[in-house]
């Protein structure tokens, strides 16, 4: 074998290590895009399923039982005093969306990973054509947001050597229409 053969020789090794490592860095990659994209849904599925919850409940707990007119409001509850009342111990015995605030629960999915999760409910002034800020004063209109993440869910979309934590929020207003 003369040089020109083993010069040849090398090369293809080369060439075939270069393509043995293009092969491995994809598949890698597309193993990381899975799992990326399987823990995004499963956050989507918890969070909605908090905000499917809140949806069949009353607006405030001045409203479980009565109807409010539209100068009532001093009626609902404090910004302050949201969360669970007395004896709700469960969200599933929740009765008014503000009970959802400062909710938190960490849920282990089997062959998947751990997803904490958190709910905020705020008030919302509402000021036509376009201005909506989040406020304490009592008001017909709420804000619930949901939060979830996982040590599993990561960001590399600004720095790929150091991804950061990712956190999927979910939101939804809440407004009261029911006046006589």
């Amino acid at each position: 074998m003369g040089l020109g053969q083993t010069l040849l020789t090398i090369m293809a090794l080369m060439l075939m290590g270069r393509l043995i490592l293009m092969v491995n860095r994809t598949t890698l990659e597309t193993g990381s895009t899975k799992d990326m994209a399987e823990y995004a849904i499963t956050a989507t599925s918890l969070g909605t399923s908090i905000l499917e919850y809140a949806n069949d409940l009353a607006f405030d707990e001045a409203t479980v039982d009565t109807f409010l007119t539209s100068t009532q409001s001093a009626s609902l509850t404090a910004a302050a005093s949201f969360g669970p009342d007395a004896g709700e111990t469960n969200f599933r015995i929740f009765d008014d969306i503000d009970d959802y605030h400062g909710y938190s629960k960490i849920d282990t999915i089997p062959t998947s990973a751990i997803f904490f999760t958190r709910v905020t409910v705020q008030y919302l002034n509402v000021v036509p054509p376009s201005t909506v800020t989040v406020t304490t004063v009592k008001k017909f209109n709420k804000l619930i947001s949901v939060f979830v993440t996982s040590p599993s869910m990561v960001d590399y979309s600004f720095d790929p050597g150091n991804p950061r934590p990712d956190t999927l929020k979910f939101q939804s207003v809440f407004s009261y229409w029911y006046f006589r």
